[in-house]
Order: C-alpha cells, then structure tokens, then sequence
C-alpha cells in the first residue's frame, strides 16, 4: 500500500509540477491582459472561451471518459482498438461540429454574445475546438501509460508558444482580442505535432466496431453530466452579461482566474488521480489507499486555500519597475477570490468520491448529480446576482460545488465503501476557520503577521497529529 501511494504522490508530483509552470505561464497573461484591454474587452473573451469549454463536452460525447476506461479494461481486445475506435470517431465528429460552428458565426455572436460583431472569434473558436479535439486521446494515452514527462513536456511547449504568440499578436501586430484565439489555434497544433509519434504507434486501420459501441454505451452517460457540470462551472459569466454588463463579466472572470492557485493543485491531482484509481480496480487495499490519500488531500487543499487567501491582495498590487503586476481596474476583483478558492476545494472532494462510480459502473448517476448542481447554480445565480452582483455569483458557485461533493459522497458510498477519516478532515477545516477569524477580525495586513498566522495554522496541523510529516514525505518521495 505504501508503494501505492507513493507512486500517486510521484505522479502527482509530476504532473502537479508541470500543471503548475503551465498553468503559471499562462496565468501571466493575466496580468499582461490587464494592462492591455478593458474588462468589458477581456469580458467577451472570457465567454468565447467560456463557449468552448462547454461544446468540448459536445465534441468528446464522453468518448475520453470512456477510452480511459477500455485502455485499461482486461477484455477481448487490444489496446489500440480502444485508441483507435475513439481517436477516428473524435475526429470525423470533430469536422463536421466546427463546419457547423464556422458557417453559422453570425448567429452564434448574435445570439450568445449579443452583437454579429464577434463573429471571427466564434469560427476561429471552432478551429481551436477540433485541434483540442485531435491531441484529447493520444494525450490521455500517455498519462494511462505513466508517460508523465512526455505528457508534461508537450503542454509545456504548447503554453511557451501559446504565451510568446499572445504577446507578439497583441503587443506588436495589434491583432487585438484576434490574437489571443490564434495563438492557441497555434498552439494546439504544435500539441498534434508532437504527438504524432503516440498516433503512429497505436493507430490501427481496422475499425473495432463492436468495441466502439461498449465504448459509446459506457461514454455517451458521461455527456449530460458534462454538459451539466459546464453549466455549473460557466453559467454565471453568461448571466452576470445579461443581468449586469461586460465590464463585470471580465472583472469576474479575472477574479476566477486568480483561483487558479487552488485550480493548479486539484487538476494536478486529477490528472495523477485518475490512472491510479482504475489501475487499483483489483486491489483489495485500494479503499484503505483511498481513504488515507483523500486526508492528505484535504490537508493540502486547505494550506493552499490560507497561503492565498493571504496574500492574494500583496500579489496583484505588487509593483515591478514601478509597473503593478494586475491592472488598477482589475483590482476589485480580490474579494471573490477566497469564495472561489473554497468551490473548487468541493470539486476536489468530487474527484476523490469518483471511484466509487467507475468501479461500479452507474456512471447514469452523474448527470443527475451534476444536473442537481446546475440546476441550483443557475436558481442561486439568478437570485444572488440581483442583490450581490458577482460576489452572489461566487458564493452561487461554492454552494453549488457543496452540494455536488456531498450528494456525490452520500449516494455513491454504498457502492463502493472508503473508510475516510472525516476527524481529521473537519479538525484540518476547522482549525482553518479560526485562523481566518483571527485575521478578519483582526485586520492584520502586514506581511509578518500573516506569515506568523499560516506558520501557525502548520503548527497547529501537526500538534493535533493531522498534518503526517514522515506521511507526507513518504506520499511524495520518488520511486
């Protein structure tokens, strides 16, 4: 079991290592928008991309969900007729969805982002859906085969050229909000590119038919509860624009994207998380691995969750060659920040409760799960956004992440039984609210009494034998 878990720890080392300079080089952007476009500018953005993280659960039709199952699925097939049936089916659906797109632009702006003006962005949109489309199996095939370098490697030059086209597009060709969507364009197809090698070798020319509709059976559930969860994850931009303006919008969505920090650890996790669990479908130890990973998680989750929400405000208002490192405007995006940084700790608790799905293959409950999520997300939206602008559409968001990870946890723990040690887990969060009382309360700002505090809050984990060092270090040591 030890080895188990420190393997998980190694690969989430991996992964979390270069889920963070990625994410961190695109982060910059960030900062580099702020200086350069008005929010009610980055705001049209936001929801184009916004728009393409929903339709790419439209373009996948949980084929990626269920090609991670089949790869690793002991049946009457091999492994490349699971890549293959997935990867042909991908593209040719993928072709005919961006023609769409591509031809009926207009409309699309017209409808969804209220002006036939931002119709290039929507075809350009679609381009960049079919090359993510393209690189989404043979990616996933590297990480089902604990290729985590290679994996990591390539999205690292994915952001590196994703960045330096960003700033040469817009900085020196003044291509504007243009620039951004062909830089990833781009990108995505230097991705392809290298991983072509990952096409040739498990690229077959036989169509498994049979497999391929197993495939579709195990997928196609996987779709509602997508669709679902994108709503839950994206619906507050599209009705902060109809409800308030642009303007909040692009502050929203700035301030969201400051979560990032907390994002960077449970994708990184994720990413490690998922091989894991279905390579330990066997194990009759898995649940105690599972039950000790998810405390170590949490314990995570929340020194994260501190350390931001600290020093969040000294970050963005740092001055670099008497330049701040976000722009003025954006600046009042700070309060959601902790109330974002929350949500996405729930997400990471779904993502820990998913075994027990997979394993037990009822995977028709996620979209009831996640359609209850977005249902009440929208409900608290509509009703939050009118009395508290985009802070009720933060706090709509963390509510709604609640309620997933705990359905989840309450209905799913009868298939597949885990012996979480929910002691430690409430003690490692509550002892994190008394400490943000203190420094609400107590108004401290300077930067030795909030590094004082989050020392503190580490003492305190290990006086009450919550924060494992010699666990810990055994969880991320390399094999």
């Amino acid at each position: 079991m030890a080895g188990d878990i420190q393997k998980l720890g190694s690969q989430t080392l991996i992964y979390g290592t270069g889920y963070i300079v990625t994410r961190m080089l695109n982060f910059f952007l960030l900062p580099f928008y702020s200086h350069l476009f008005h929010p009610s500018q980055y705001g049209v953005a936001s929801l184009v991309f916004s728009g393409i993280a929903f339709l790419n659960i439209i373009y996948h039709y949980g084929l990626d969900s269920a090609f991670l199952r089949f790869y690793t699925k002991k049946g009457d097939y091999q492994r490349e007729e699971a890549f293959t049936a997935a990867f042909f089916s991908l593209l040719c659906t993928g072709i005919v969805l961006s023609l769409l797109l591509f031809f009926n632009s207009t409309w699309i702006s017209r409808v969804f982002l209220g002006s036939s003006g931002y119709e290039q962005l929507i075809r350009l949109a679609s381009g960049i859906l079919l090359m993510d489309t393209l690189v989404n199996i043979p990616l996933h095939t590297l990480r089902m085969n604990d290729k985590a370098l290679s994996f990591t490697f390539i999205n690292l030059a994915n952001v590196i050229l994703n960045m330096s086209l960003n700033i040469w597009l817009i900085r020196y060709r003044g291509m504007g909000l243009e620039g951004i969507f062909w830089a990833n364009i781009a990108a995505s197809t230097l991705s392809f590119v290298l991983l072509l090698p990952v096409l040739k070798k498990n690229l077959k020319t036989a169509f498994n038919t049979r497999l391929f509709r197993q495939m579709l059976r195990f997928g196609l559930p996987f779709v509602p509860g997508g669709i679902a969860s994108m709503v839950l994850e994206l619906i507050d931009r599209y009705m902060l624009r109809i409800m308030m303006d642009y303007e909040t919008v692009g502050l929203y969505s700035a301030g969201y994207k400051l979560g990032i920090f907390m994002l960077i650890v449970v994708m990184g996790y994720k990413f490690a998380w998922q091989p894991f669990f279905l390579n330990k479908a066997d194990d009759p130890q898995a649940p105690i691995t599972f039950g000790r990973v998810f405390t170590v998680f949490n314990v995570m989750m929340a020194l994260v969750f501190l350390g931001v929400t600290l020093f969040i405000h000294d970050f963005i208002t740092l001055r670099i060659f008497g330049i701040t490192v976000f722009g003025e405007n954006y600046w009042q995006a700070e309060h959601i920040v902790p109330i974002i940084l929350g949500a996405y700790i729930f997400l990471g608790m779904y993502i820990n409760f998913l075994p027990s799905i997979y394993f037990s293959e009822k995977t028709g409950v996620i979209p009831l799960i996640s359609g209850s999520a977005a249902v009440l997300n929208v409900i608290l939206n509509y009703f939050l956004i009118q009395s508290f602008g985009m802070t009720g559409a933060a706090w709509a968001t963390f509510l709604s992440y609640l309620w997933m990870a705990g359905l989840t946890y309450f209905v799913v723990r009868r298939w597949y039984a885990i012996p979480y040690n929910w002691k430690k887990v409430f003690l490692t969060y509550g002892l994190l609210t008394v400490i943000l009382l203190v420094y609400y309360l107590g108004n401290l700002t300077a930067l030795h009494e909030k590094a004082g505090l989050f020392l503190v809050y580490v003492g305190l984990l290990f006086f009450f034998k919550i924060g494992d060092l010699n666990q810990i270090r055994r969880i991320f040591k390399r094999g």
